[in-house]
């Protein structure tokens, strides 16, 4: 509902845009708060089963009447010039897909799972200060790209709900088309990021189990994602000991949930980042090493 409301300070005019929220299985009484919600702008709904941000993401876009598609995901602050940039951009670009940008909202700087999540979000889009072309990896709580190139890549991937990383994806299949990924920091929310310990944990290892699958569907390297080779120093000694013993490793490393809380407590930014940083990449490891001996794919120097 904040972002609903952030909605209604838009520059543009009444009825340049529309909003559609996709409820997807919610079960915290979002329909009712939206049955009670008088916006100044047009405001429809949908409801389904439960099926994933992807699914979710697709059914809105299905029932959107305008030309331009903006994805804004639910913990998100719009300022109020969001829309109006994201469509003078697509006016100047033609065919792109245009990255807006999305720092922690004030209050949300305290804990280093969030940090180290601003923190990689700032590395992809650098420099910060213009607009410029990135890489295919998107972040999609704040993009924007026309109906026709959503329609061309066929949406977002369905099969990612498991596991995440449909907006990584998404971006690859973008750029494999020849379409520029633009970032635009006038396009511009604040991101309401929580997320507990145990989430923390679990995002990580969830996030590599979709590094296997990313990288059997786009024949890429595994490396390409997870950012060093896997069969390499620290990482490999790592990757082994997940293989010989996931339950010991998976209780070894609610030690490292332990120390990002003390990091936290203290407050020194440098070692919540530390910590959060260790914390994911000993998770993430886990996820791609027993994702693929599940999944039978072939992890060998680094390749899938």
């Amino acid at each position: 509902m904040q972002t609903l409301s952030s909605l209604q300070a838009q520059s543009v005019e009444r009825g340049a845009f529309e909003v559609i929220v996709a409820v997807d299985g919610s079960t915290d009484d979002t329909v009712e708060a939206l049955e009670h919600f008088r916006p100044t702008y047009p405001l429809r709904w949908i409801t389904q089963r439960n099926t994933g941000s992807a699914a979710a993401s697709n059914s809105a876009a299905r029932q959107a009447h305008h030309e331009v598609l903006i994805f804004l995901d639910d913990d998100q602050i719009a300022s109020p010039d969001l829309v109006a940039v994201h469509l003078e951009v697509q006016e100047q670009q033609g065919p792109a897909l245009v990255q807006g940008f999305y720092p922690l909202a004030k209050g949300y700087d305290r804990r280093g799972a969030s940090l180290i999540y601003q923190h990689w979000l700032e590395r992809s889009v650098a420099p910060l200060d213009r607009q410029h072309r990135m890489s295919a990896e998107i972040w999609s709580a704040n993009i924007s790209l026309t109906r026709d190139l959503w329609a061309r890549v066929r949406g977002f991937d369905e099969g990612f709900r498991e596991y995440g990383s449909e907006d990584t994806d998404f971006g690859i299949r973008i750029a494999a088309i020849g379409v520029p990924v633009v970032f635009e920091p006038r396009a511009l929310s604040y991101h309401l990021h929580h997320v507990s310990y145990g989430a923390a944990r679990r995002q990580a290892f969830s996030g590599g189990k979709s590094i296997v699958h990313l990288a059997r569907k786009h024949s890429l390297p595994i490396e390409t994602f997870i950012g060093s080779p896997i069969d390499q120093g620290v990482t490999r000694r790592l990757a082994s000991a997940w293989r010989a013993a996931p339950t010991a490793m998976d209780a070894l490393g609610r030690t490292l949930i332990a120390s990002l809380w003390a990091a936290d407590l203290l407050r020194v930014r440098q070692l919540q980042l530390l910590m959060a940083r260790v914390l994911h990449r000993y998770y993430k490891v886990g996820g791609v090493v027993l994702e693929t001996a599940q999944s039978g794919t072939r992890v060998e120097h680094g390749a899938a």
